[in-house]
């Protein structure tokens, strides 16, 4: 696709809140690291006797064999599994609510989501951890986004699904 397009796409995903760097600097790093490959396309339109400085460079960009092995490495219920194995067992319920609560149309604050899982044990076994806690958890590995209010992703909704 034109890496315009490109850019495009990575602006209106939700993890880019999560990012110090812009989608130009993004899609830079993707194609630096090999896991998109960047195809100069000629631009017609230039006049003939223009400079190569002055020329615009256009590209394609095709994602290469390596970056389709880090997406199926870093696919979100992917993540989301391989995290749970490490979790208490108990974490998994509580994970369950949280998705399930913000699946809700509108989805839900950061206090509802609180209030939902008071009492849970999850929250003091085996140690001590809040609500944020898995929030955050969920958020980092793509089940949730914030959005206004945190809202239950479509990756999310297949780890919801896997949990039972």
């Amino acid at each position: 696709m034109p890496y315009r397009e490109a850019e495009a796409r990575i602006d209106a995903r939700p993890e880019l809140g999560l990012s110090t760097q812009n989608a130009h600097a993004l899609l830079r790093i993707m194609i630096d690291c090999g896991g998109v490959e960047a195809v100069e396309v000629p631009e017609p339109d230039c006049p003939p006797d223009a400079r190569p400085e002055d020329m615009p460079v256009g590209y394609t960009v095709e994602t290469t064999a390596a970056g389709k092995a880090a997406l199926e490495r870093f696919e979100p219920t992917r993540r989301f599994a391989e995290m749970l194995r490490d979790e208490p067992s108990g974490y998994a319920r509580a994970y369950a609510t949280a998705l399930g609560l913000c699946a809700e149309s509108g989805g839900a604050t950061k206090a509802a989501i609180e209030h939902a899982l008071e009492g849970d044990p999850a929250l003091s076994m085996p140690k001590r951890v809040y609500a944020s806690y898995f929030i955050s958890k969920l958020e980092t590995v793509g089940g949730l986004a914030w959005d206004g209010s945190w809202k239950t992703t479509k990756p999310g909704r297949q780890m919801l699904a896997a949990i039972g």
